[in-house]
């Protein structure tokens, strides 16, 4: 090598500590690599093949701006794409293949919740920096289980279920709710959540009504709900279940007698709904793409601007998960340009140490359980009149809701001694 000049040499010096602190190859000349691991194959593909766009904008917006930021050099960051196929033991595979022959020290992935609980349990084994960017279930925070370097920038089923509690019974003042959902662990989380917010809300009934997965007819149990004659019927039924549910909530008119509330409406299901099985249906959104109206402009700038990005190169718009794809790659990145390295827990520390950022969901922290909080947790959306479907930008078909309201009470998350801390 050359001689450098003193400044330089220090640069030198620095850079070449942080590959011997990593020991890892993650640094090729100029390049560092990262790991982005979405189903692509196998159930989870409806949500996954969405999640991989947006990682892969992610990786070219960072490469158009310069790269990685490592001291005073720029980096490029390269992705190294897998399918886990909505399979943990598949997933924990590619993950042991790409640290140990690609080099990775850092990945964002995860499309269902168990394969993300199996990613965070093998990075304690094969250290990582693990970025979750879905739905997972409360555990996943918990001290006893959460691997040290693991975070997720979304939420837990759980929180899903205490949100829409809180909102249904404090905005919505239901004072007897039906709720329809699905027994599995979806299901389960989300009602747990429910009822630890009910319990602390004198004067509310409920009954649990529960389906069974991949059921073609819930008119059946749709009846028992209605029977029961609730305020508010909260559907917690998810994926092919939730378009099913709501198509057979139309057809048997429960809307005509009671409200219905969902609990995390998101594209890759809405979509599938007839526009007239929509109307009128309220729900949470963690996010949606179309924020205009919303009252923080900074919000709706913020998010107008992703939204356009993506448009520009796809036909649909993205869906929340699309977006927490992206951002999940950003504050990846964020945090080997904090720590000016790819080690997992130098990455890790960087972010807890400097953990306010701003994305198109809008302002957001980390917490030391590996969980972001949001300054609004979720938005609250209704279904539009199949007349009122348009859209200059995407199909109409995709502009099915619009926001009413926002849900950023205190209910949505535990505080941290409830998790183990």
């Amino acid at each position: 090598m050359n001689k450098l000049s003193l400044t330089s040499g220090i640069f030198t010096i620095t850079i070449l500590m942080a590959v011997a602190v990593t020991f890892s190859p993650a640094f090729g000349e100029d390049t560092i690599k990262i790991g982005v691991m979405y189903s692509q194959t196998g159930p989870g593909a409806v949500i996954g093949v969405g999640q991989m766009e947006g990682a892969k904008m992610a990786i070219k917006d960072i490469n158009a701006a310069g790269g990685v930021k490592f001291g005073d050099k720029m980096m490029k960051l390269e992705g190294v794409f897998r399918d886990d196929e909505t399979k943990p033991q598949v997933a924990i595979g590619r993950l042991k293949e790409m640290v140990k022959d690609k080099g990775i020290t850092a990945f964002v992935g995860g499309t269902f919740g168990h394969v993300s609980m199996a990613l965070n349990e093998q990075t304690k084994k094969t250290p990582a920096f693990f970025m979750a960017t879905n739905g997972v279930p409360e555990k996943f925070y918990t001290k006893s289980v959460k691997s040290p370097t693991a975070l997720c920038i979304v939420a837990a089923a759980q929180w899903a279920g205490r949100g829409a509690a809180a909102y249904m019974v404090d905005q919505m003042k239901a004072k007897k709710i039906a709720c329809f959902m699905p027994d599995y662990a979806i299901g389960k989380g989300t009602m747990k959540g429910f009822e630890e917010i009910i319990k602390a809300r004198s004067g509310v009934e409920f009954i649990t009504i529960w389906h069974p997965v991949k059921s073609p007819d819930m008119t059946s149990y749709l009846i028992k709900a209605i029977e029961y004659n609730p305020d508010v019927l909260f559907i917690g039924s998810w994926g092919g279940d939730a378009i099913n549910a709501l198509k057979q909530a139309l057809e048997t008119g429960a809307g005509q007698k009671t409200e219905l509330f969902h609990f995390w409406l998101m594209n890759a299901f809405a979509t599938g709904i007839p526009a007239n099985a929509m109307q009128g249906v309220k729900g949470q959104m963690f996010w949606y793409h179309d924020m205009r109206g919303f009252k923080d402009a900074e919000v709706v700038n913020a998010s107008e601007a992703f939204t356009a990005k993506y448009m520009a190169t796809h036909k649909d718009p993205p869906g929340p998960y699309t977006m927490t794809a992206y951002y999940g790659v950003m504050e990846t990145v964020r945090a080997m340009e904090l720590s000016k390295s790819t080690d997992p827990k130098k990455m890790y520390a960087a972010l807890m140490a400097n953990p306010q950022w701003k994305g198109a969901k809008g302002p957001a922290q980390w917490r030391e359980d590996g969980a972001c909080l949001y300054k609004y947790s979720t938005w609250i959306v209704e279904g539009k009149d199949p007349a009122a479907r348009m859209s200059d930008r995407y199909p109409a078909k995709f502009d099915y809701a619009r926001i009413i309201d926002v849900y950023a009470g205190d209910a949505y998350v535990p505080p941290l001694q409830a998790l183990g801390y």
